[in-house]
Parts: C-alpha cells; sequence; structure tokens
C-alpha cells in the first residue's frame, strides 16, 4: 500500500486482493524455488480467533509509530479501551466482564486495527524467505 502502514504482502482485509491472490503469489514463489533448486519450506498458520488476543497497549504503541497520532489515535483508544461483555442465556444473564485484550470483531475496524498489530510479524516472515 502507498502509505506503507500495511505491508505489501498482506492478502487479507485489503481492496483487490483475496486468498486467491496470495495462493498465486505463493504458487509462484513455490515454483521459483524448485526450479532455482532451493529447498521449499511451507509454514502454515491460522489467525481466525487471533482478532481476540491483540494486546490493546501493543496496538497502540504499533499505531503511533506507523504515524497514527493525536486525535484519531485517541479515538481508537476509546474504540478498543474500557469494553465490557457479558453472556445472556434466556433469562439469565452473567455478571459484566471487562474486555481488555481483543480487537471488536462485526466492526469495519477490527480487521484494519489487527492487519496493522500484526503487520510486522509478516515483513518478518519475508525478511526470511529472501534469505
Amino acid at each position: 500500500m502507498d502509505n506503507k502502514l500495511i505491508s505489501e504482502k498482506q492478502q487479507g482485509f485489503v481492496p483487490s486482493k483475496s486468498c486467491t491472490t496470495y495462493l498465486i503469489e505463493f504458487m509462484d514463489m513455490v515454483t521459483l524455488g524448485i526450479e532455482s533448486d532451493k529447498n521449499v519450506d511451507v509454514l502454515y498458520t491460522d489467525f481466525s480467533i487471533d482478532f481476540d488476543k491483540v494486546a490493546h497497549q501493543k496496538l497502540l504503541i504499533k499505531l503511533q509509530a506507523n504515524g497514527i497520532v493525536g486525535e484519531t489515535l485517541v479515538w481508537i483508544r476509546n474504540f478498543l479501551l474500557g469494553r465490557s461483555q457479558r453472556v445472556v442465556l434466556g433469562d439469565v444473564a452473567s455478571d459484566w466482564k471487562e474486555v481488555s485484550i481483543g480487537v471488536p470483531q462485526g466492526s469495519v475496524l477490527g480487521p484494519i486495527l489487527f492487519v496493522i498489530y500484526i503487520n510486522d510479524l509478516l515483513e518478518s516472515i519475508q525478511s526470511i524467505i529472501c534469505r
């Protein structure tokens, strides 16, 4: 992306990219490795539940380090912090519990914040691939 906030390697939650575009890029890398007589190692991971594990303070630090400051950073901070949840089953409800980690799912901002949170991981993996 032009603003360098999100890695060019990011395929999820990015306009004009998808699992299909990632698979095409992946197959190109594997084919190139095989044709060059190089070892091809693959690591698969599933981030499906990791939305719930995003550390708010780490995310806010990453946002600030990437130029998200001022009122925008304060707004995102307020969006993340001070949340609570409870479970309701029929007529019975649990006590409210503070949600101190995770990005809100079902929101437009949640996936974007998650992508920014894992962005440096993608860059680290790419540097290993290029060695």
